[in-house]
């Protein structure tokens, strides 16, 4: 497209420019604005090259932090299971959760910092 308006230009010139010397001064004049707007748009193309380089390594290494992720949260079989409970603070209403733990008898909310009684109670007699 720009070779075909940049030839269009050039035979515009050739048809209204009576002198061949203005003619040919038009025509070089042209002719290194376009190579340095096409000297432009190739640093310009160097630059998002480079700047995509760095953003496929960026992306490549989120990639491996998240399969990493992936694998110890549902891949890692190996380790025991841990029992979760989930505690709301009646003092601030904030949940969290935290691991069972029959012989804890207290524990401080992380948001209020005010200490929660807690009352595993007898689960066995439940079943």
């Amino acid at each position: 497209m720009l070779n075909k308006k940049f030839k269009e230009v050039i035979k515009n010139l050739e048809g209204n420019l009576e002198s061949k010397k203005d003619l040919i001064y038009a025509k070089s004049q042209i002719t290194e604005l376009t190579m340095e707007y096409l000297n432009e748009l190739e640093k310009l193309e160097s630059v998002y090259k480079q700047k995509i380089a760095i953003f496929e390594n960026r992306l490549d290494g989120l990639e491996i932090a998240m399969q990493k992720i992936d694998n110890e949260i549902f891949q890692d079989s190996d380790e025991e299971e841990t029992d979760l409970e989930p505690i709301k603070c009646p003092y601030c209403n904030t949940h969290f959760f935290i691991e069972f733990d029959n012989t804890k008898k207290e524990i401080k909310c992380p948001d209020c910092k005010n200490i929660i009684e807690l009352d595993w109670g007898n689960f066995e007699d439940d079943m």
